[in-house]
């Protein structure tokens, strides 16, 4: 048999072109997706570094927000205790006065007396110094919080400028995106959260300060009891009449508001002998009758130079002016007032909506990369040179791509949220908890974006 040959070299020859031109196509459209998965990669790591620093700012006035609730609890218990020890020391000074006159008893009271008056001596200096330097931290802490939101802002920008670079430093931010994140952080960023005093009439001051309140210690709120052992309480028939013996020590600490000078922290003990002796009159009738032999009596303030006296509802300190009223009235006599040493409640930050919600306004990058800075076919320069030569086939492929932009484009969005995890940090009453500046739970995530987002978002990026 006789065989023919040269035939597959010119069926080669015929489809060479074909060939060539299909290699480069899928070159380029290779090139092309890759880029375009790598842009997209490097978009969702620049926005989420973003917004991760801006969670990070949340968080932050977040754990300063409950170091200043602490701070200021502080100060309560320190004027709390400034105002015992003036209670103890008078109540020592009034029962060795008393019993002077009595062998042992006196001697002993004497010095109970002493001591009590020794200790005040070193109290009444400590909690000065201790609230100066709680306030001091508190300014410190203020300070911070402003110190963070000015670096935030300007670290958002530059943090995600140094991450695309990283990433793809062919890679820019389009106009259109940089005019929005522009946007986004003097506008939805600011509206979201800010700086609140005790001039704010939006209510978020108000709830710091009831939060304040609410997180006193038992002892700071009330420390009224009765001495129920004998013989400081008693019920016996003293010369044929009933008698009865009370011993009540009230006592609390409240926090004021002062318009817009400094709050006032505020605080009394009293101790008062309730004698009653249950008698008869003609014209009265029946009835114990007796009342408080006013026994000690101390207190303290903070803040504005506002005393006691100021402050006269029965339900104060413990109910002092209800159960102990003689010794109530005699509180201001030895009180010590901290006044400069404390500043009252610092400014904060706060959510400013009131509405709940657990996600912030979230952020939008639109990324785009020069078709000039990929690798394809036209800038290997293959058919694009020295056209004469390849004039019978044209293999410029460029010019017939699928986007006739000079760039690609695509975009990434981050969301900001707020989530306190029951199964990790459950809250003791197991509600649900809303978004908020006292507890660091902010937390990052990618979200999916809308085919109008992109389509507006794209063709403003293209155009400009």
């Amino acid at each position: 048999m006789r065989k023919e040959n040269g035939q597959s070299l010119i069926i080669g020859t015929v489809f060479l072109a074909s060939i060539v031109m299909s290699l480069l196509y899928l070159f380029n459209i290779s090139q092309q997706n890759l880029n375009k998965t790598k842009l997209q990669n490097s978009a969702d790591a620049t926005v989420i570094s973003g917004a991760q620093l801006l969670a990070r700012d949340l968080n932050f006035k977040a754990y300063t927000n409950r170091a200043m609730v602490a701070n200021h609890v502080a100060v309560a218990q320190y004027v709390g205790l400034s105002s015992w020890g003036n209670f103890a020391e008078e109540t020592g000074e009034n029962i060795s006065d008393v019993t002077a006159a009595i062998p042992i008893v006196g001697q002993v009271a004497a010095g109970v007396r002493s001591v009590l008056a020794y200790m005040n001596a070193i109290i009444q200096p400590a909690m000065t110094g201790a609230v100066v330097l709680t306030d001091f931290a508190n300014s410190g802490l203020s300070a911070s919080q402003s110190i963070m939101n000015t670096a935030t802002t300007f670290g958002f920008v530059e943090t995600s400028y140094n991450i695309l670079e990283k990433n793809d430093p062919s890679a820019y931010v389009s106009l259109a995106s940089a005019v929005n994140v522009g946007d986004f952080i003097y506008s939805d960023w600011s509206d979201f959260q800010g700086q609140f005093d005790r001039n704010d009439r939006t209510g978020r001051y108000d709830e710091h300060f009831k939060l304040i309140t609410n997180s006193v210690d038992p002892f700071t709120d009330n420390r009224s009891f009765n001495w129920d052992i004998f013989p400081f309480e008693f019920n016996l028939i003293f010369a044929g009449l009933p008698t009865k013996l009370k011993t009540k020590q009230t006592g609390g600490t409240e926090l004021f508001k002062n318009g817009s000078s400094a709050e006032v922290w505020s605080a009394m003990d009293t101790l008062g002998f309730h004698l009653e002796i249950f008698s008869c009159k003609l014209w009265s009738g029946c009835k114990w009758r007796g009342g408080e032999t006013p026994t000690g009596w101390g207190a303290s303030h903070a803040g504005s130079d506002k005393d006691t006296r100021k402050y006269t509802n029965k339900n104060y300190y413990g109910k002092s002016r209800k159960i102990n009223k003689k010794s109530s009235k005699w509180a201001y006599r030895n009180e010590s007032d901290i006044n400069s040493a404390y500043s009252g409640l610092q400014s904060f930050y706060d959510i400013k909506s009131t509405d709940s919600k657990n996600v912030a306004p979230m952020v939008t990058l639109v990324v785009s990369k020069d078709f000039s800075d990929i690798r394809t076919s036209q800038s290997l320069k293959v058919g694009t040179e020295n056209k004469e030569n390849t004039k019978v086939i044209d293999i410029d492929l460029e010019e017939k791509r699928v986007n006739s932009s000079d760039k690609i484009t695509v975009m990434s969005k981050a969301k900001i949220y707020y989530f306190r995890d029951s199964g990790m940090w459950g809250r003791s009453d197991s509600k649900w908890e809303y978004g908020n500046l006292y507890n660091p739970y902010w937390q990052v995530t990618l979200n999916d974006t809308s085919k109008d987002e992109r389509r507006l978002f794209s063709a403003l990026a293209m155009a400009l």
